[in-house]
């Protein structure tokens, strides 16, 4: 591991009341110490004034003045924090300098302790250090970028979960139930005269699919159900020309983001737009009115649409209804049966006699059928409600937080095979050699999820996620 003292500005670039340098390593303190004059200024500040890293307590605040001990210049009136190893989030000596956030004020700083010779931190070194140094586990660093990227109340409740551990204490205990049936299954291939009885193959794959399958089985789960909360939702509003999708996109974001008119093909491209629906992000995007004979722009538009529904995780699929369906309509809508779909009925301010828009019964039992009215903002609640509900599921994992990334889920996934290979061997009676390869292979997707074994390409990937100074 890089033993070398690393230094990084810890906030947003900008002007403001308080910018934070961040300091960890060995040198921290000693480079720290040469720099920082307690006290308020006296005019008087030169090399002799400096005090002793040993002088300063962990835990403790300090106020005083960054200089150049060089030229006795004065950079700013800081407050230290310092934190001694191993009281500390990477585990080694740190120092955060809370300064005055002008961009050049804190350059002037990082370039003072650079020249003592401190480097800087690359995306996420922090956090990285506190991973190598056993303070957090893999999941713990990677819901470090999740919080600083949640862009709604679940996902950083979510993100939370998996700082305080929960993911990890889950894998724990995944990992004891195969480390106990491996050591079972292994003193019989060691030690076949040591052992007085055979194997209980019906006990033990009763163990590891209460223990192991059943477990995982709910993780991979809660991934299909609160993905979501982490990477977000993209939903695509598609229909025919003048339907009101561009209506409805501006009522769902609550702004006018896409412009309407009463001429058909007004939108050429597709627009995207933000919402937030039961606590999910949703970018949403308007697109071209999907019609016959189309301009070349159009067309180019009405391609670009069918982009998007290859991408889309929710289709919000338009119909006005004052007007008859299309066949076009319907055969898009038999092309949609492996998307989530919401139809939206369009235009139910409407009165009674000029509703001319007759589902087929196969489209109401198949998808839910909302009718709203774009221009006065009726059913545009229930609407947001049920774009929540398609992408959201029960699983208690779910309600906890505990929903694995993609990384961690591709594990998962590996895990789940390799036991599901084991309790097939048991059942078919196989050798107990066979038994152990499929259970240690459980465990190193164990190890791979929380970080007890993990390749360096891996690490760079996952903290490159990380902004410089966490």
């Amino acid at each position: 591991m890089d033993r070398s003292t690393i230094a990084a500005i810890a906030t947003p670039e900008g002007y403001g009341g308080i910018g934070v340098i961040k300091v960890s390593g060995p040198d921290a303190l000693p480079v720290i110490s040469s720099v920082f004059r307690r006290g308020a200024a006296n005019g008087r500040m030169h090399p002799g004034d400096a005090e002793g890293p040993e002088s300063f307590e962990s835990w403790r605040l300090y106020f005083g003045h960054i200089i150049d001990p060089d030229i006795c210049r004065v950079f700013d009136e800081v407050i230290l924090a310092v934190m001694r190893a191993p009281h500390s989030y990477t585990r080694e000596d740190v120092v955060e300098i809370q300064a005055h956030a002008g961009p050049k004020v804190l350059y002037n700083i990082l370039e003072l302790l650079f020249a003592k010779g401190l480097r800087p931190a690359g995306p996420g070194e922090f956090t990285r250090r506190a991973f190598l140094n056993d303070r957090i586990d893999l999941t713990q660093a990677e819901a470090v970028a999740d919080l600083i990227n949640a862009d709604s109340d679940a996902a950083v409740d979510m993100a939370v979960t998996q700082m305080a551990g929960g993911l990890k204490s889950y894998m724990d205990s995944v990992r004891g139930a195969l480390v106990s049936a491996l050591a079972e299954i292994e003193a019989v291939i060691d030690f076949p005269d040591a052992v007085d009885d055979e194997i209980d193959s019906d006990k033990l794959i009763a163990h590891l699919s209460s223990e192991v399958i059943h477990p995982v089985e709910d993780l991979l789960n809660a991934y299909d159900s609160g993905r979501f909360l982490r990477e977000g939702l993209r939903a695509v509003i598609i229909g025919g020309p003048n339907v009101g999708k561009s209506s409805l996109l501006n009522r769902l974001v609550g702004k006018d983001r896409a412009i309407v008119t009463d001429i058909p093909g007004t939108t050429r491209d597709c627009i995207e737009a933000m919402l937030t629906a039961g606590g999910i992000p949703v970018v949403l995007a308007d697109t071209a009115g999907l019609r016959e004979d189309p301009d070349q722009v159009e067309r180019l538009g009405i391609e670009k649409t069918h982009e998007y529904l290859q991408s889309a995780d929710l289709v919000l699929f338009v119909v006005d209804a004052g007007v008859s369906l299309r066949r076009q309509d319907q055969d898009l809508f038999e092309q949609l049966s492996e998307k989530r779909v919401i139809v939206v009925i369009n235009k139910s301010d409407l009165e009674q006699q000029d509703r001319l828009c007759e589902l087929p019964p196969e489209w109401r039992d198949s998808v839910p059928c909302i009718s709203v009215s774009a221009l006065e903002g009726t059913g545009i609640a229930d609407l947001v409600k049920k774009m929540a509900g398609l992408v959201s599921g029960p699983a208690d994992y779910y309600r906890q937080g505990l929903v694995p990334n993609w990384r961690q889920k591709v594990l998962l996934d590996r895990l789940y095979r390799a036991v599901s290979d084991a309790v097939s061997a048991l059942y078919g009676g196989s050798g107990y050699e066979l038994v152990s390869v499929d259970l240690r292979e459980a465990l190193l997707s164990v190890d791979e999820i929380t970080g007890q074994y993990v390749q360096a390409d891996v690490l760079d990937s996952i903290f490159a996620r990380h902004c410089v100074g966490k």
